[in-house]
Order: C-alpha cells, then sequence, then structure tokens
C-alpha cells in the first residue's frame, strides 16, 4: 500500500498542522505563512513523494508514541529500517524517505547531518550488490520505423498523430513526458526557416528556484517527410478534430474533449506502449535517456547533448542518462603495438675536445 494503514485524512490534517506550526514559530505574518505553506503543500512531484513518507513516518510515530517534531537520529534510523525489511526499499528511496521526514523536525539540520543516520544509509550502500554502469545501447530502428508507418497527414487518427508527435519532439529536443504536457497550443509556430518553435512552460528546471519557460526550435528532417516533427506538427494543427481547439489548450490533447489537455502519465504511457516497448523489455528506460544517448552514439558532441537537455553539468548526462559507457577506441592495437626501440648514441660520435 501507498498510503498508511491509519485513517489517511487524519494524519494529513496532523501533517499539515506540523507544517504551519513549523512557521507560525519563526513569528511570520500571516500572510508569509500562506504563501510558504501553499509552496509547501502543492502538488508537485517532490512533494507528493515528501508526502507519501511523511504519512507513513506519523502513523508509525504514534504506533511507538515518538515524538513527530523531535524524534532523534535512532528514531529515523529504525523508521528507514523498518521500511527497508517491510518494502525491501533500496538506499535511493530511503534516503529520499529520510529528507521528507526531516522537513518534519523542529531542527531539520539535526537529522541531515547526524552521523548515525549518515552512517546507516552509507553502510547499505556498501552492502547493496554492484550496479552496472554500462547499459546496452538500445536499437531504435523498431520505434523509427513504426512512427514512419504513421502517415503525418489530417486524415490519419488524431490520437495516432499526437502519439507520432510527442514520439518525434521527445526524440528531437529530449523532452520528458511532463515537458510534453507543458507545451502551450499557442506557443507553438513555424519559423522563417521552417522549423518548429514552441515553449515549455514551467519545466522542471528551474533558474534561482524560480520556474522558467524553456523555448525550442526543432528543426525539419532533412530527408524523410514521415520522421518529420514539424510536418506531423503541420498535420495535428490542421486535423479536423483537433482545428477547433481552444487558443488557451495545450499542445496535447484528449481527441475525445479537446478541452481536456494531457497529463505527463498519459503521454509516458504513449512513448512506452507504443515505442519504447518495440525496442527492449528492459524496464525503468525513459526518452530522454534514449534520444540523448542515441545523438551521442550518432557523432553529436557532449557539449551540445548536454545544452540540450539542459543538464547542470556534462556528469548529470553522463552518470544518469548515458548508456553506453563502453570505450570504442580501439585502444589494444595501440597499447600492445610493438615496442620503439631506443637508440643508443655515444656521445663520443658527436662531439670532440680536440
Amino acid at each position: 500500500s501507498n498510503t498508511p494503514s491509519t485513517d489517511t485524512e487524519e494524519l494529513e490534517s496532523i501533517r499539515v498542522a506540523i507544517i504551519r506550526n513549523k512557521l507560525e514559530t519563526q513569528r511570520l505574518n500571516p500572510q508569509a505563512i500562506e504563501d510558504l505553506l501553499r509552496q509547501q503543500l502543492a502538488p508537485t512531484p517532490t512533494n507528493k513523494g515528501y508526502r507519501n513518507y511523511q504519512l507513513r513516518f506519523i502513523a508509525w510515530a504514534q504506533s511507538g508514541e515518538i515524538s513527530l517534531t523531535a524524534f532523534s537520529g535512532a528514531d529515523v534510523v529504525n523508521f528507514l529500517a523498518t521500511l527497508k525489511q517491510a518494502h525491501n526499499y533500496q538506499v535511493p528511496t530511503l534516503k529520499l524517505a529520510r529528507a521528507a521526514i526531516t522537513h518534519l523536525h523542529d531542527h531539520p539540520s539535526t537529522i541531515s547531518t547526524d552521523t548515525l543516520v549518515n552512517s546507516y544509509l552509507a553502510t547499505l550502500s556498501r552492502l547493496a550488490p554492484p550496479v552496472a554502469i554500462h547499459r546496452p545501447t538500445i536499437d531504435l530502428s523498431p520505434a523509427l520505423e513504426y512512427a514512419r508507418s504513421i502517415p503525418s497527414r489530417p486524415t490519419t487518427s488524431a490520437k495516432k498523430l499526437q502519439q507520432k508527435l510527442a514520439f518525434l519532439l521527445a526524440m528531437a529536443a529530449f523532452l520528458r513526458p511532463s515537458d510534453l504536457a507543458r507545451i502551450p497550443y499557442s506557443s507553438c509556430s513555424i519559423s522563417d526557416s521552417s522549423g518548429l518553435q514552441f515553449q515549455v512552460v514551467a519545466p522542471k528546471e528551474t533558474r534561482a528556484k524560480r520556474r522558467i519557460i524553456k523555448p525550442f526550435t526543432v528543426h525539419p528532417h532533412a530527408s524523410d517527410i514521415e520522421l518529420c516533427p514539424v510536418e506531423c506538427f503541420k498535420a495535428v494543427s490542421s486535423h479536423p478534430v483537433l482545428v477547433n481547439r481552444p487558443t488557451s489548450s495545450q499542445l496535447f490533447v484528449n481527441s475525445n474533449n479537446i478541452h481536456q489537455p494531457l497529463g505527463s502519465s498519459t503521454i509516458s504511457s504513449w512513448l512506452h506502449r507504443e515505442f519504447i516497448s518495440l525496442c527492449t523489455n528492459e524496464t525503468g528506460v525513459n526518452i530522454r535517456s534514449l534520444a540523448s544517448s542515441r545523438a551521442l552514439d550518432l557523432g553529436v558532441s557532449r557539449e551540445n547533448i548536454v545544452a540540450l537537455g539542459n543538464w547542470a553539468s556534462s556528469s548529470t548526462f553522463v552518470n544518469h542518462y548515458q548508456r553506453n559507457q563502453m570505450a570504442s577506441v580501439d585502444f589494444t592495437s595501440t597499447v600492445l603495438s610493438g615496442s620503439v626501440q631506443d637508440e643508443f648514441f655515444d656521445a663520443s660520435e658527436f662531439f670532440s675536445l680536440d
């Protein structure tokens, strides 16, 4: 179960009261409290993840008569150990749980820096089985062929056209499903150079903790019209089912109800079910990793890949997205080549004291 067994509404009211009380004890005025509370309770992916573990901790702590806001490092270790035993959670998940419950504490820094907690998590990391850093390259030919088989014409099914456009844009711009769900239709246009311009509003990335609007330009395909995202967009925008969409709508909408935008979960299931599943049975594969790794394999510089992916650094791409970590250089022929004999020259052959 994703929620504790105790009544969730009761646990949620306790959670919100704790968060509010932490703000009130800092002598903030009502407006400041409401502003901060709105941010901390907003339904963002991070807040949703935190909420899950905070509710579990509250239920666990109450059953053991443990303070909800002044718990010790040992209490945190016991809670994490309980989660690990019950659900076989791995260290990254336990670290997320630790971060979540830290926000409930009266003095969060005492938990985030607690020696016992950090030692426990470090021990689990050392005991965990080794992780393969190399993931084999996935042949995307089946997905590309399937996309090509969907005609970029207004007579094609509106749903199929949108699925194709989602795949082509994800591949060409390294977009997440959540990025695709945040493209306003009004931001889309064809430039003078025939590129598709659009914006992603409030993507996952921020600047100085502030949400951003991220612009993109996707170029037309140089040789294959059926794999051209620009042509596919034109077909989507002129499709009889979609042409009367509201001007304020998102790019991707429910083809049965054009007033309803598609969520990132729907777009994600499209990409996995219709495209990625044709290429691999591996779990946890995402389109952003496949597209960026394919670009690297085909000779695009890592610098350009990191820029388009908007990653903070090259190491973020290498550690979390790049699939093929194997060196492609023929070191064998270089390192094991015949050795060059050093020639010995007697100084007397070249220099004379006469």
